[in-house]
């Protein structure tokens, strides 16, 4: 057992339909920022390796992937290969949604094999971000991300919030 949360997310599970395959999860939408915003942001902008599909890859490749709110109240989403040039790519992140899946390697039809794919519309097209079936990882980068889009979009965006993760660059 997860925990009541989890569970209940999980129930509330939409079956809305995005390109005829993946049910949908809402994002629970709050004005409020959590107590652990900063913490998470942080977190964030520290990046993680993830398996994540690109618009011209097409397959799923392991990146390190990390997310900041510039200086201009834009959401950017940074990818770096794992290679020796380390080559990175940037884009600017729009609006996110989160589709469900069921780990193909089990056998079983337990609700704990559900799996997470946070898709992101950015400049470049969708990208999607696998977070597997770990829903306190899922849970903190989809509200994060989520909280970093609401204040890119709020008028107050510069006067309200100390920029104390923001990209430098």
């Amino acid at each position: 057992l997860r925990g009541a949360a989890t569970l209940k997310a999980r129930r509330s599970c939409k079956i809305n339909r995005l390109n005829g395959s993946a049910p949908v999860l809402p994002i629970e939408d709050s004005s409020d920022l959590p107590p652990e915003f900063d913490k998470n942001t942080s977190l964030l902008a520290q990046g993680t390796d993830l398996l994540v599909e690109t618009p011209d890859a097409g397959d799923f490749k392991v990146r390190t992937v990390s997310m900041v709110l510039n200086k201009d109240g834009k959401v950017i989403l940074k990818m770096k290969k794992h290679n020796l040039l380390r080559t990175k790519k940037e884009c600017i992140v729009t609006n996110v949604h989160v589709e469900l899946y069921k780990d193909s390697e089990t056998e079983e039809n337990n609700i704990e094999d559900t799996c997470y794919l946070i898709v992101l519309k950015t400049n470049i097209g969708d990208i999607k971000l696998d977070m597997a079936d770990d829903y306190g990882r899922y849970k903190t980068w989809v509200t994060t991300i989520q909280h970093m889009l609401t204040l890119s979009c709020s008028s107050s965006f510069h006067t309200n919030y100390d920029l104390t993760f923001y990209n430098k660059n």
